[in-house]
């Protein structure tokens, strides 16, 4: 009987089938929030700024950031966001990995995120050496929207103090 029971199992966010799929969740878990379980995403853009990510995840804390590296995509611009090419390995991509902590935290991303982008499995490395397998957010719309430009983290710090009127870093 148990082995039945193994047998009617849903892909875990880090099985091959979770990987593959566009779809927005893993697991369905957002049918069911207990069964979620906590795991790591790659951010490359805006969301390694820990206070805009704070804001997204609507946490009152910062979230804890890890640097890390993705080597899986190549990367584009989506006018002033970064967009990940899946399957076009061009050079590491360097940013921050987050462990979500609940089916919230992961739908307030992928609301962030909007259709544009879909959940991908990912290979997350840290500086130390380490790997743990992780989700990233991969371009899902049509390629030709995108720009060769890249994304510079200091540059898109500098706009969102200036959108909010607070000037320039340092002042």
């Amino acid at each position: 009987m148990s082995s039945m029971a193994g047998n009617t199992q849903q892909p875990t966010p880090f099985s091959p089938e979770a990987s593959q799929t566009s779809d927005r969740s893993f697991a369905n878990t957002h049918h069911d929030p207990q069964l979620f379980q906590p795991h790591h995403f790659f951010f490359y853009g805006s969301l390694t700024d820990p206070s805009f990510l704070a804001k997204v995840l609507k946490r009152q804390d910062m979230p804890a950031l890890r640097p890390a590296t993705i080597m899986e995509h190549g990367m584009r611009m989506w006018g002033d966001f970064p967009a990940l090419l899946d399957g076009r390995p061009e050079k590491p991509i360097h940013g921050v990995s987050y462990k979500v902590r609940s089916q919230a935290e992961e739908n307030r991303l992928a609301e962030y995120e909007t259709d544009m982008y879909r959940k991908k499995g990912c290979i997350i490395e840290f500086r130390d050496g380490s790997k743990v397998p992780g989700v990233t957010f991969v371009w899902n719309a049509d390629p030709g929207l995108l720009k060769d430009e890249g994304f510079d983290m200091e540059d898109w710090l500098l706009e969102q103090k200036e959108s909010r009127g607070e000037g320039e870093i340092g002042t």
